[in-house]
């Protein structure tokens, strides 16, 4: 987005954006920010010397191709910003909100920039240790945890489901040694003691 945008019309353009899933009227714009009409036609007018814009006299506002291009990459970068508050500093969604639409404006692109690089890094990792198989290992003590899957073979393997634990079966951590290992557990009313290799082949669903 090489062209330059005042604060205000970048805030023209989202609202325009916003309401695309209609009919857009000067009017409407004027009630969606809270201005007065001859305030909308004048940034309206900047908006299509600049391109991003078509507007007929009396006539419905629409976004250009351009304008479209432009709404959605300033719709992202406001998200983005949303979602770092919210997501990442715990924010709460009216702070964030007011917040990502202040900072936005303030911040140098570079700035900008490297910030929402981040999100997307910690967003994106973040997705990717959630889609990971939660274990027996994971869970913490006194935490419970429903058996998923039982990966591979091995001696505690076979005794679990000599012992009838099938996927379905609620364990619960006891104990857990200083080191992580070994781990304590309590399956069908029986205590099991576990290294953490053994552990780690258990796939559970906390509960």
């Amino acid at each position: 987005m090489n062209l330059f945008l005042t604060e205000s019309l970048e805030d023209y353009i989202l609202s325009i954006y916003e309401l695309q899933s209609r009919i857009v009227r000067i009017k409407d714009i004027a009630r969606l920010k809270k201005v007065k009409l001859p305030s909308v036609v004048n940034a309206i007018k900047i908006l299509s010397d600049m391109g991003l814009v078509e507007h007929e006299k009396y006539g419905y506002v629409t976004l250009t191709d351009y304008g479209i291009e432009v709404a959605q990459e300033l719709y992202r970068r406001r998200k983005l910003l949303f979602r770092f508050f919210t997501e990442i500093l715990g924010v709460d969604e009216n702070t964030a909100l007011q917040d990502s639409h202040r900072i936005e404006h303030d911040l140098s692109p570079k700035s900008l920039e490297k910030l929402t690089e981040f999100t997307e890094r910690f967003i994106k990792s973040r997705k990717e240790e959630k889609d990971m198989p939660l274990t027996l290992k994971d869970l913490k003590v006194g935490e419970e945890g429903k058996i998923v899957e039982l990966r591979g073979g091995g001696g505690i393997i076979s005794r679990l489901l000599s012992m009838g634990a099938v996927p379905g079966t609620i364990v619960k951590v006891e104990k857990i040694a200083p080191l992580g290992d070994p781990i304590e557990i309590l399956i069908l009313g029986y205590h099991l003691s576990l290294r953490k290799e053994e552990a780690e082949k258990i796939l559970v669903e906390r509960i």
